[in-house]
């Protein structure tokens, strides 16, 4: 049968939440906050009132409850925390239902069920209603990231000051609920529902305290209090909007602005107190230690695993609560947002944080939705690049910086003008730096330049530029081992940041990516072949002289940028098991610099300048990936 309207009900008040306002149609209608609920049609099977109504009501639940709190149905949504799950992206991730207790929830940063409170607020705003029945119990007192009330300049509180009791936090025997002891009748909203035992044998009783009257002295100095209050008032404004000078409320748009923040006190929590530079004072800092001592013996009380629920709970008292989500918005810069200085902060902590957790901590951590800056900053690194080994995470697919240019205008190799232009300071410092280390050196920066534009590992990157696996590895240790032992990684990472600083300003990039995908089957014309060797006939003789593929392979290095010995024919030449040593040691031959004289000079010349006219002809908006495109091409710019 429908729920009747009650007959003495009441209108909900700003931002009031669905227990708050259950209290007090209970103390007006003299029922018990059960009862009342079971007239709304709130009752569940087994007679229980569950804490998931505080996250959405079910579909067929609003309308009875609309009907007989005299609401409508938007009224009534606007009484749970659903109304928040737009712009507080951990309730869209909690998943409530019957079978589920609230352990999730508190782990995941979404909600508390013993809501905190304001003591002013609950006694109300002196209108003849709130005079009679109490202020508002507010929503947002149910998330974590509130800690204090802006308008009262005072942190909310979270125990009775009488029994020192949750206000609504269950008896070890009491499943978790919507509102504790929801048979007890005759409370005022604002009275502690918490059940004392006398000693002797009578029934237990209510504490019945007035938290309303709650006038407890703050803990904090004046500078903290405003430093805490400042963030609380950023938070508010994202969790229900800035009003506008014609009333509407304006939402703030940062989707990652409390994922982030969550992140980062997770980070200062579990690094402490490698994070405790980011406190704004040395009391503050003493709150965090607190916290962090008492999760730590809490972790050596409880059942192995039971370890990772401790690690990831909500700081449950206000002031320690504050202190460390300060620290967190000290960590990722508060509002000044300048995400490469961001990334450095986050990492060092946490590499030290995930040093001293089980391994499925910083995973866990890697899987939260955030902003790009700090997923960078998480994922794990070793020596200047993504972890190539270990679990991989889609996550590593991120760019490690923010590039205007992308991994295709990175060629496989260096090219030598970039190097002379940004490697100055390296090499000046690099003594004995061979021809083979230098070859090396461009294919590492190459790397780099790709994972700072493209994301992945470095096996990612090398298949994206095509260097094979070996020897992107052989590159890596080769240069790292040289770099580590001169002190010059610094040098190193410079260097490159300093080449993709010029890469995100320059207008004219090359596109190497589509260089390579146009001449992945393209060789010499045999015109253009004779053409290049007219009055050079002695290179028709001996084993080694240059051929057509000699001249393909060496042309297809210099459009590229890339290595000759993973150009297309020779890797060609490999899968079709026949030898390369006769091509290799052509170009070896003509590539060395003692032979660099007379007509092989004047074909390294001349396959120079058709090295540029096919290099245009690729860069042409009109190139397609077919050869004779690219030979009418290579003909238009000789014309």
């Amino acid at each position: 049968m429908a729920p009747r309207p009650l007959a003495r009900a009441l209108s909900p008040l700003p931002e009031e939440s669905l227990p708050g306002l259950l209290l007090r149609l209970a103390y007006r209608t003299e029922r018990s906050p059960a009862r009342v609920a079971r007239l709304c049609g709130l009752i569940h099977r087994q007679n229980r009132l569950p804490g998931e109504y505080l996250f959405s009501l079910p579909v067929d639940r609003i309308g009875p409850f609309a009907t007989a709190a005299r609401l409508n149905a938007q009224e009534a949504n606007a009484l749970t925390l659903s109304s928040f799950a737009a712009v507080y992206p951990p309730l869209a991730s909690v998943r409530m239902d019957g079978s589920r207790n609230t352990t999730a929830v508190r782990k995941s940063w979404a909600a508390g069920m013993s809501g905190r409170y304001c003591a002013a607020c609950l006694s109300g705003d002196g209108s003849p209603v709130q005079a009679l029945y109490g202020g508002p119990w507010k929503l947002r007192w149910h998330l974590p990231v509130s800690y204090a009330c802006v308008t009262h300049r005072a942190l909310l509180s979270h125990t009775c000051p009488s029994c020192g009791g949750t206000p609504n936090r269950p008896t070890n025997t009491e499943r978790q609920g919507l509102i504790t002891h929801r048979t007890t009748s005759g409370l005022h909203p604002a009275q502690c529902r918490r059940l004392m035992l006398d000693g002797h044998g009578a029934p237990a009783a209510p504490c019945a305290a007035r938290l309303d009257h709650d006038r407890r002295a703050e803990r904090m100095s004046e500078a903290d209090l405003s430093l805490l209050l400042a963030l609380q008032h950023r938070i508010d404004q994202r969790l229900i909007g800035v009003r506008s000078s014609a009333g509407a409320v304006q939402p703030v748009s940062d989707p990652y602005f409390f994922p982030d923040l969550i992140v980062a006190a997770h980070l200062i929590r579990l690094s402490w107190p490698d994070g405790a530079r980011y406190a704004s004072s040395t009391p503050m800092a003493d709150l965090i230690d607190g916290h962090v001592s008492s999760a730590v013996a809490r972790r050596r009380t409880h059942e192995p695993d039971e370890h990772t629920s401790i690690v990831w709970d909500v700081p449950e008292d206000p002031a320690e609560c504050a202190a460390v989500l300060v620290a967190a918005d000290g960590l990722l810069g508060r509002e000044e947002r300048d995400d490469a200085g961001m990334t450095d902060r986050v990492r060092s902590l946490a590499a030290s944080a995930f040093h001293r957790n089980p391994a499925n901590i910083g995973a866990s951590l890697r899987r939260m939705d955030v902003s790009s800056a700090m997923a960078r900053a998480l994922l794990g690194r070793a020596q200047g690049f993504y972890r190539a080994g270990g679990h991989r995470h889609a996550r590593q697919n991120l760019p490690s910086r923010e590039s205007r240019f992308r991994v295709e205008h990175v060629p496989a190799l260096l090219p030598q003008e970039w190097l002379s232009a940004h490697f100055g300071d390296l090499l000046s410092h690099w003594t004995h730096l061979t021809d083979w280390k230098m070859r090396h050196l461009r294919r590492v920066s190459a790397l780099k330049l790709a994972e700072m534009s493209g994301g992945g590992t470095w096996p990612d990157c090398a298949k994206t530029l095509g260097i094979p696996w070996n020897t992107a590895q052989q590159s890596l240790k080769v240069i790292r081992r040289e770099l580590h032992s001169r002190a010059l990684w610094p040098d190193f990472e410079r260097s490159v940041e300093s080449v993709a600083s010029q890469l995100d300003w320059d207008a004219d990039r090359v596109h190497y990516g589509r260089r390579r995908e146009l001449l992945t089957s393209w060789q010499v014309p045999a015109d253009d072949w004779a053409e290049l060797c007219r009055s050079l006939e002695q290179f028709r003789q001996g084993a080694t002289s240059p051929t057509r593929g000699t001249a393909t392979v060496l042309i297809w290095a210099q459009v590229t940028q890339g290595d000759h010995l993973h150009s297309p024919m020779l890797g060609a030449l490999r899968e079709s098991s026949c030898s390369t040593q006769r091509l290799v040691g052509s170009i070896n031959q003509l590539r060395t610099p003692a032979n660099r004289k007379g007509g092989k000079r004047e074909l390294l010349l001349r396959l120079e300048t058709y090295s540029d006219l096919l290099a245009t002809a690729c860069d042409r908006p009109v190139a397609s990936l077919q050869a004779g495109s690219l030979e009418t091409g290579v003909c238009a710019a000789r014309g």
